[in-house]
């Protein structure tokens, strides 16, 4: 079994927000510090607190082979061998509305603990047309080295 690495496919579209709320933020801390701040200056601050949340998302990767699964981000790592794995599964987020929502690719282990993978991974904001082939490979690759569905 070939192994392979999926990335984010919004990861250059979400890394050009993480420039644009530094930027915003660091023009709002020279406001702060030489002038009078106004509500965009807070709202700069703020937009700070997410960027290394969008970072970690964005510079994910997954990694698939014949021995599990493997997820590296910049900030934390996990992974599951195949025998060691109860469900794979897609994680819904956006509050049930069509509009706007996220899908994720959930990982279950058999001991109740889970994690989530960075990628592959598709939403509203920014369609992955190929979440769906690649959630079946996943599937399959595990199919394969337990001989359990």
């Amino acid at each position: 079994m070939t192994p392979v690495e999926y990335r984010p496919a919004q990861s250059r579209f979400v890394l050009c927000f993480c420039g644009v709320f530094t930027v915003w933020g660091l023009v709002s801390v020279g406001v702060f510090i030489f002038g009078s701040p106004g509500a965009l200056s807070w709202l700069g601050l703020a937009l700070i607190t997410f960027i290394p949340y969008l970072a970690n998302n964005a510079l994910g990767v997954t990694r698939v082979d014949e021995t599990g699964i493997r997820v590296r981000r910049p900030v934390g790592r996990h992974s599951a061998h195949w025998h060691d794995i109860a469900d794979i599964g897609v994680h819904r987020v956006g509050g049930g509305s069509e509009v706007r929502y996220d899908k994720w690719i959930r990982v279950t282990r058999h001991d109740g603990t889970s994690f989530r993978l960075p990628a592959p991974m598709t939403s509203s904001a920014y369609q992955d047309d190929t979440f769906e082939a690649k959630l079946e490979d996943i599937t399959l690759r595990r199919r394969r080295a337990t001989g359990r569905p």
